[in-house]
């Protein structure tokens, strides 16, 4: 599927996960922030109008990702991989 927009940097804890959501889904890539300090690695999934806004949180590093053509429950299916474990997962309820 194509990239939306231009702008492809990632933050490093996010690089795979959205490799695969591009296989399957529309990505948007969102800003950088730098120290974020967080003490734990987190994805957060957000319900918009028309798609999800995925947010991850690393040790030094935020980015927001906004997501569409995709279900709930795909981007659960891929988050359950083992490769996330190192992740807490905070998704809404369908």
């Amino acid at each position: 599927m194509a990239r939306a927009g231009t702008h492809s940097s990632i933050i490093d804890a996010a690089e795979s996960l959205i490799e695969r959501l591009d296989r399957v889904a529309r990505v948007s890539r969102g800003v950088m922030k730098a120290n974020a300090r967080s003490r734990s690695r987190t994805i957060k999934v957000l319900r918009l109008n028309g798609g999800w806004r995925l947010t991850v949180v690393a040790k030094n590093a935020k980015q927001e990702f906004h997501l569409f053509d995709i279900s709930l429950e795909e981007i659960s299916q891929i988050l359950a991989d083992d490769e996330f474990d190192s992740f807490e997962k905070i998704i809404p309820r369908e």
